[in-house]
């Protein structure tokens, strides 16, 4: 990826329309789930298996895809904060914010990167971890 020339405008405002989509579907999503939740939390309170039962089947696969998408957004994260400690700093003309490639500051913001990651990687694991261990309960 270091031989590539810098985006142009047009595949900037493309990035940008995609990822305000994919935001305002994740948001939709989220609220349509949450309530889907609460539905689901008061079937649990008469019906504790049937609740369960639908909980394994309908939201655990989508919890287990949202792990998913998370720990590869988080390579992803950790892998260019690595690559800026490894580099010195930031490849010239990658960003207009780090005009100096080669500052002190880079390889703080490469470790924070790399933290950033790895959290944003390791901590929805633990969660889906923790979630296979109380249902094995």
């Amino acid at each position: 990826m270091d031989g590539l020339p810098p985006p142009s405008g047009r595949a900037r405002q493309l990035a940008v329309t995609v990822w305000t989509t994919i935001a305002v579907i994740g948001t939709i999503g989220v609220w349509w789930f949450s309530s889907y939740l609460d539905s689901l939390t008061a079937l649990a309170r008469t019906d504790r298996t049937g609740a369960l039962e639908q909980f394994r089947w309908r939201v655990l696969p989508v919890f287990i895809l949202l792990v998913v998408v998370a720990v590869f957004a988080g390579a992803v994260l950790m892998r260019q904060g690595l690559r800026i400690v490894r580099l010195g700093g930031l490849p010239a003309g990658s960003s207009r914010a780090f005009d100096n490639p080669g500052s002190r500051r880079s390889p703080l913001i490469g470790w924070i990167l790399a933290a950033a990651g790895f959290l944003m990687a390791g901590v929805p694991l633990g969660m889906l971890s923790l979630l296979f261990w109380l249902l094995g309960r």
